[in-house]
């Protein structure tokens, strides 16, 4: 055989096989779809089953992620602790089924961290509060004679605390009976804190922010009752929401709500009013924080409230007590046929050590048939005899509880906190044709603190009334025993 044509396809055969191998190298180093590829004929592992499929089986390693753990599931449990006069303690703890981030118990929860969270949370605390008044009334001047009473002005039970359910939240729950054992919902809410940008929302039914009294819990008022013109033309527990933010420091605060009609008459103005926009800013130009019981505190408070009324072509009605909540309504207008009322409040506060001085200026104005004007103001000052400081909650803008340096006790001769106040306040409901009134009141008020959970108070109140449904004098001499826990 000649030699030429036997190493020619010898060459040939080579040529080929080196071309095929290459052709399956380049199979392997390519992505290949299984699904464009056809069933193999033969089970995997066949001698014969060398195709590119299964050559990629075969050389090609795909990681595999470790398995994430299912987060922990935390047993459900109730703890349950009473604290003396901090009340009935509660803490719950469970597992939701939705996969999500955990929180664990010191850490920082601001609202909104995500939709979902693998825990339920919830604590808080069970109290309540008691009011018992006693009034004496002694009328002059031609005034119609006003019953003697001892009355339950309060009397409270409510739950407060914080909870994680989808988002971390504060709630509110207040059932209060007044006026003979009439329970209404007072304080009912729920409130997401640390929102970026504007602090806190609060959405449910509470009392608007406006004026430094009304805005402070009337538990750590100087006297028992709000001032005449507060009660008289200052909004009362509404339902809406509200925003509300301390900033630069807590040295300032700011609030923005829309609320909706008052829930209730008890005090405050008695409008049965279609929507109100309420907003109000308070600055300390000058704070001093002082020690926990030291009585060095030093402050000066300024307020501005501003709120606007829309009624709907309804009433409004302004109506005030002469600081006594058994007395009777010695200013009223009536209802007012109007469109809309814009409102303004003025606040101012001093404090320094025992001493301290508060005072706000309101002016309402009615826009309707006829317009109407209506104003207040009240002044007073007062002074600790054992040395304590009010204090003072510069996150709120507010005044809040009082903590005697030392608690009356027998065993260990605390005697408590003494404090001693007066007050002048002047409401004026005359706005021709309404003849609401002009109401003038000066009271004298001692109050002694036993601990900061309770305190007798004793109020002396004498009240002029000048037109409105009942013109003449009015004395009146009331005391108060209170606790809460």
């Amino acid at each position: 055989m000649p030699i030429a044509p036997v190493i020619l396809r010898k060459l040939i055969f080579i040529a080929i096989g080196g071309m095929g191998l290459q052709f399956s190298a380049r199979l392997v180093a390519m992505p290949v779809d299984e699904t464009d590829l056809p069933a193999p004929s033969r089970p995997v592992g066949h001698s014969d089953s060398f195709t590119p499929s299964k050559l990629k089986q075969k050389t090609v390693i795909t990681p595999v992620a470790p398995k994430t753990p299912a987060p922990e599931k935390v047993p459900s449990h109730w703890n349950l602790e009473w604290q003396g006069w901090d009340g009935l303690h509660y803490t719950f703890y469970g597992s939701r089924p939705r996969g999500g981030r955990a929180f664990t118990d010191d850490e920082e929860t601001p609202s909104f961290p995500s939709l979902f969270t693998d825990r339920v949370k919830l604590s808080g605390k069970i109290g309540g509060r008691v009011d018992l008044d006693a009034a004496f009334f002694v009328n002059g001047n031609g005034m119609e004679p006003t019953a003697n009473i001892v009355e339950l002005r309060r009397w409270r039970f409510y739950t407060t605390g914080d909870a994680i359910f989808l988002v971390p939240f504060s709630y509110s729950i207040n059932v209060m009976a007044v006026d003979n054992y009439h329970f209404v919902l007072d304080d009912v809410f729920l409130e997401f804190r640390r929102i970026p940008y504007v602090g806190n929302l609060r959405v449910g039914s509470f009392i608007p922010a406006m004026s430094l009294e009304a805005s402070g819990s009337s538990r750590d008022a100087t006297f028992m009752e709000w001032a005449t013109p507060i009660q008289g033309l200052a909004p009362r527990i509404s339902s809406g929401w509200q925003f509300r933010r301390p900033i630069f420091n807590e040295r300032a605060t700011w609030s923005l709500g829309q609320f909706a009609q008052s829930l209730g008459t008890d005090v405050g103005d008695a409008t049965p009013d279609f929507t109100r926009i309420i907003g109000r800013l308070t600055w300390l130009p000058i704070y001093t924080a002082a020690p926990e019981n030291s009585g060095a505190t030093n402050l000066l408070h300024l307020g501005l409230d501003l709120n606007y009324l829309h009624s709907g072509n309804a009433s409004i009605r302004y109506r005030s007590r002469p600081e006594s909540h058994a007395a009777p309504f010695l200013a009223d207008t009536g209802d007012i046929h109007a469109q809309n009322m814009e409102s303004f409040g003025v606040e101012a506060a001093w404090v320094d050590g025992p001493w301290s001085a508060q005072g706000e200026l309101l002016g309402n104005f009615v826009t309707g048939e006829t317009d109407h004007s209506f104003y207040g103001y009240y002044l007073y000052g007062s002074y600790f005899w054992t040395g304590e400081s009010r204090f003072y909650d510069t996150s709120r803008g507010v005044f809040g509880r009082l903590q005697p340096k030392r608690s009356f006790s027998f065993a260990e001769e605390g005697m408590g906190a003494l404090e001693t106040a007066v007050r002048f306040s002047y409401l004026n409901m005359d706005s021709k044709p309404i003849n609401g009134g002009v109401l003038q009141s000066v009271t004298v008020g001692v109050n002694w603190y036993l601990h900061s959970n309770s305190k007798i108070r004793f109020n002396y109140v004498f009240a002029h009334a000048s037109g409105g449904p009942q013109p003449g004098d009015l004395n009146i001499f009331q005391t108060r025993f209170e606790f809460d826990f």
